[in-house]
């Protein structure tokens, strides 16, 4: 059977919102959502990733593993895939038994993306678990039109026509962005590609009101709203 790990990185500074990952969401701090629904998935163990004491406090309080992440990793400019590396690193050095030290399968959980579910990481290791695909990631549904600047110049991208016609919703066909909330790669493939996407890929799709990350005042407000909404309806905010 494949095995896993589930790695939630948590910084301690946040320019967009600072100490983010400590802010009060429906009762609990933001990471402690990504923990519990971690915790509840039961598909392996669970990693804390961070710089800051009062995050691994609260790591601690729930008894999974904390990782203190050295300072050169905690930077603005570090991508995901080199903190990646270093837990893998740290999975090696810290075994008891080498042959268990690197998992089969790591998944990646962002705090800022609290309005998953365990039944949707649950189902993404089920995917993982086919064999059929080297990652899987969350997406949303998307029908939104993209524009970047070339030479300062706006560009339509997808779902446009060249060069600026637009194309009707059936025209376009199904596309998809992704919501940050679960990331899941073959750690293999993973220390070749140097990438946590890897053909085969797998988009799970989840609803569109798991689209919304915490970056911002303003967003943790909309997504309080969100989550609220669904505990008055009857949700836990962990399984359901």
């Amino acid at each position: 059977m494949a095995t896993a790990i589930v790695v939630i990185p948590a910084r301690g500074g946040s320019k967009g919102l600072p100490t983010k990952n400590l802010h009060p969401l429906c009762g609990k701090v933001l990471i402690a959502w990504s923990i519990e629904q971690a915790l509840a998935a039961d598909i392996g163990s669970v990693i804390v990733v961070t710089d800051d004491d009062a995050i691994a406090a609260v790591a601690d309080k729930y008894g999974v593993a904390v990782y203190e992440e050295p300072a050169d990793l905690a930077g603005d400019n570090i991508s995901m895939e080199s903190v990646m590396e270093w837990v893998i690193e740290q999975c090696r050095q810290r075994s008891p038994q080498a042959v268990y030290a690197v998992p089969d399968w790591l998944f990646l959980l962002q705090c800022t993306s609290p309005l998953r579910l365990s039944s949707h990481i649950r189902e993404c290791a089920a995917v993982a678990k086919t064999g059929a695909f080297n990652s899987v990631f969350s997406v949303v549904p998307s029908a939104h039109c993209c524009w970047r600047l070339k030479d300062n110049i706006p560009s339509g991208e997808w779902p446009q026509a060249s060069p600026l016609k637009r194309m009707t919703r059936q025209e376009a066909g199904q596309q998809w962005t992704e919501n940050g909330a679960i990331y899941a790669f073959k750690v293999e493939r993973f220390l070749v590609e140097e990438t946590r996407f890897i053909p085969p890929m797998y988009l799970y799709e989840m609803p569109g009101w798991t689209a919304m990350q915490v970056d911002s005042p303003e967003d943790l407000a909309l997504v309080e709203h969100v989550m609220r909404t669904r505990l008055t309806l009857g949700a836990d905010g962990v399984r359901a």
